[in-house]
């Protein structure tokens, strides 16, 4: 975060969910079905019965630390939990083959980063999530 802080007051929380679960689906296995209501991300899939969700972004007002660092915990929620329903829906350890890698998420400069696995080999990445798409003032001070 070099520094820098993120303002937050403008950022929305359904167009964080919505913009969050548009880079989910880019990288799900197939047959998950990721929903958005609000500000809150649902999970659903064929195989399993049932739905499961996330009010990740309310961390961006719930959680600790500065303004970058609840924004970097809510995207890193959302992503923790779709994995938590992935694995378990799926039975499978994704996005790994032999374990579950962990989840991160950071803010870098202008953007969030979210990615799965070690930061110089991520075994999943997604999409960054540039802070500007987030509302129409938020920005790094």
């Amino acid at each position: 975060m070099n520094g820098s802080a993120v303002y937050l007051g403008a950022v929305d929380p359904v167009r964080l969910a919505h913009e969050l679960a548009r880079r989910m689906r880019e990288v799900v296995p197939r047959g998950v079905e990721i929903t958005v209501e609000g500000d809150m991300i649902w999970f659903q899939s064929a195989e399993a019965p049932g739905k499961a969700g996330t009010y990740a972004c309310q961390w961006l007002y719930e959680g600790q630390g500065d303004e970058a660092s609840r924004l970097a915990e809510a995207c890193w929620r959302a992503l923790d939990d779709l994995q938590d329903y992935v694995d378990e829906s799926t039975a499978d350890p994704w996005p790994g083959t032999r374990g579950v890698p962990g989840v991160r998420a950071r803010v870098e400069g202008d953007v969030v980063v979210l990615w799965c696995g070690d930061a110089e080999r991520p075994v999943l990445q997604l999409e960054s999530l540039p802070l500007h798409v987030l509302g129409p003032d938020v920005t790094m001070t």
